[in-house]
């Protein structure tokens, strides 16, 4: 639970304190994130298969699987 003080009141009152710049700062934007994001997940699954197929021929060529 958070209690509120005086301090915390005091510094929401300053305008150019650190504590007021971060609680009135946007939220970033990760449209642009999230998509490259995406892009990484769908090439790193299709590589995951590459490999494990090359794995597993690996393994029944060896007489193992």
């Amino acid at each position: 639970m958070r209690c509120i003080t005086k301090d915390m009141v005091d510094k929401r009152k300053k305008v150019n304190t650190a504590y007021n710049y971060i609680l009135n700062t946007p939220r970033p934007n990760f449209t642009e994130l999230d998509k490259e994001s995406a892009e990484f997940k769908a090439w790193i699954t299709a590589e995951h298969k590459k490999d494990m197929k090359i794995i597993s021929e690996a393994l029944k060529a060896n007489g193992r699987l």
